[in-house]
């Protein structure tokens, strides 16, 4: 533990205490009648409104991808590698612009709460449907796994899991924060993640806001 930066180490453990709290307190948040329907776990109940999704879509978007993926790609293979994310962007958000509000409104009507709900109803075919689900988890997999580089990036910076030899050791971090992710979305659901990106976008505010005005003058702008 001597290669610990302990300032930054305080500051991560004491956000992720709080991180922890909220995510299992939101399941008391909006308190379902039974968190076993889909809707329930999946769509907090249908009863997020547009300042709760704004920040929960910002939450999102903005992740250890955004943060340290794509620059990281910038850095060490050039922008060539890297920026495929900025026209990636601007293709992508015009193109659910158009066609998700006309979804969402499908969905609603007809009570869908996955894309293989819309395509069973739409389609009629429960193996398109196991198909379009299955494709949808294994897309996941791979970003999944990205998030937890991302943690285990911070967590190397800090100094926590470099001291010792034995690998399982060192990521014995890692294993813990992704354990307790696990056990609070399983207990509350979509609700957590939304409490949680109001912390995490009040969090990305500050590191604009320090990165605009710190930055600057310690680099000699």
């Amino acid at each position: 533990m001597s290669n610990v930066n302990w300032v930054t180490f305080t500051i991560v453990l004491a956000l992720f205490c709080v991180v922890t709290l909220v995510g299992f307190a939101a399941a008391r948040w909006r308190r379902a009648e039974n968190m076993m329907h889909l809707h329930e776990w999946g769509l907090g109940g249908r009863n997020f409104g547009t300042f709760i999704a704004w920040f929960l879509l910002g939450g999102d978007l903005y992740t250890a991808y955004t943060f340290i993926a794509v620059p990281a790609a910038v850095f060490g293979a050039g922008a060539v590698t890297g920026f495929f994310a900025v026209s990636y962007t601007i293709i992508v958000f015009p193109i659910a612009l158009i066609f998700l509000p006309r979804l969402w409104s499908i969905a609603r009507t007809h009570s869908y709460v996955t894309s293989a709900d819309f395509i069973r109803g739409r389609y009629g075919s429960r193996g398109l449907s196991l198909a379009t689900a299955f494709t949808g988890i294994l897309a996941l997999l791979p970003y999944i796994a990205l998030q937890l580089v991302g943690i285990q990036a911070v967590l190397t910076v800090m100094g926590v899991g470099t001291s010792s030899h034995n690998r399982y050791v060192n990521d014995l971090p890692l294993f813990v924060a992704f354990a307790v992710l696990a056990i609070y979305t399983y207990v509350s659901g979509l609700r957590a993640p939304a409490l949680i990106a109001f912390i995490k976008d009040t969090l990305v505010y500050v590191m604009i806001i320090v990165a605009v005005l710190y930055i600057p003058t310690r680099v000699g702008m």
